[in-house]
């Protein structure tokens, strides 16, 4: 009997499956987000046809898949242990779901910063950089929410291949700088401050470098210059200043949104920072 490909299982038999049949067909093959062309093959109907899409919709009814993307169409398998949550976990999913549409995305900020180890924030939501801003997705209970910038294709990342699928994260030197950047929607500078202290043991020098290349926004190395000499993470805090040496700076606010308060405010001039004089005493040092 001829068998034909499909991208859950080169065993598939030409026969039609049914509708709950080729979900445990993606499923078996460790894979959790489908698109409606791949599920009308196993059924042996066009991905656009109205069965396929009745048969979706009985489907979701029923709480087996959920919609994860409208445009281009994509669904979540939802195994009976997620059933609570309406939706599997976002690292089992979001590598299918973004590649073929923003294939230089990465998990990013708060969301990064938590797999590398720093948990000093609740965080209810996934953050991921991409390159065109893009409407969150929230399947089930869960929320993904999207960030971007122009450089995003050459941010240093690193493959996650623990768990149920491979997933991509910034590097932990890229995150600082990405937190650093997107500073007013992670909860402030003191939140980033104390990142940077659980992180610096663990950053390498070249790494930064190739990071700050990466991201080429002077304020923002100002700003993570700033922080690690206050922590006292010297060596680091020295490839940020030759890095800086080269480029011209402009005096920039620590924190974004502050007030110029000259009686409030002093200017470091290494890094050419405007701070809160307070607000320096804040951040942990110890």
């Amino acid at each position: 009997m001829q068998k034909i490909h499909t991208e859950s299982s080169k065993d598939s038999w030409s026969e039609p499956l049914t509708a709950k049949a080729a979900i445990r067909t993606i499923q078996s093959a460790a894979r959790y987000f489908f698109e409606p062309g791949e599920f009308g093959r196993l059924v042996g109907q066009d991905g656009d046809s109205i069965r396929v899409k009745k048969a979706l919709y009985r489907l979701a009814q029923e709480g087996l898949i959920t919609l994860a993307t409208r445009r281009p169409a994509g669904y979540l398998i939802v195994p009976a242990e997620q059933a609570h949550y309406g939706a599997p976990p976002v690292t089992w999913w979001i590598d299918d779901c973004l590649r073929r549409i923003e294939p230089s995305y990465y998990v990013a900020l708060l969301s990064a910063a938590r797999y590398w180890g720093s948990s000093n924030f609740a965080l209810q939501e996934t953050q991921v950089m991409v390159a065109c801003p893009r409407q969150p997705l929230t399947p089930g209970s869960l929320k993904v929410r999207f960030f971007s910038k122009g450089s995003v294709a050459e941010t240093p990342t690193a493959t996650v291949n623990a768990g149920v699928a491979p997933w991509r994260v910034s590097t932990r030197e890229a995150t600082l700088l990405d937190l650093i950047r997107h500073q007013a929607d992670v909860g402030g500078i003191e939140y980033i401050t104390r990142i940077t202290k659980d992180f610096a043991p663990s950053l390498n020098q070249r790494a930064l470098k190739q990071a700050l290349d990466a991201m080429h926004q002077v304020p923002v190395a100002q700003r993570l210059g700033f922080i690690l000499d206050h922590l006292r993470f010297t060596s680091l805090s020295q490839v940020v200043y030759g890095w800086l040496q080269s480029r011209k700076k402009n005096i920039q606010p620590l924190a974004l949104g502050d007030a110029e308060r000259a009686s409030t405010f002093e200017v470091n001039t290494k890094w050419s920072i405007r701070h809160d004089a307070q607000l320096r005493e804040l951040v942990p040092t110890s």
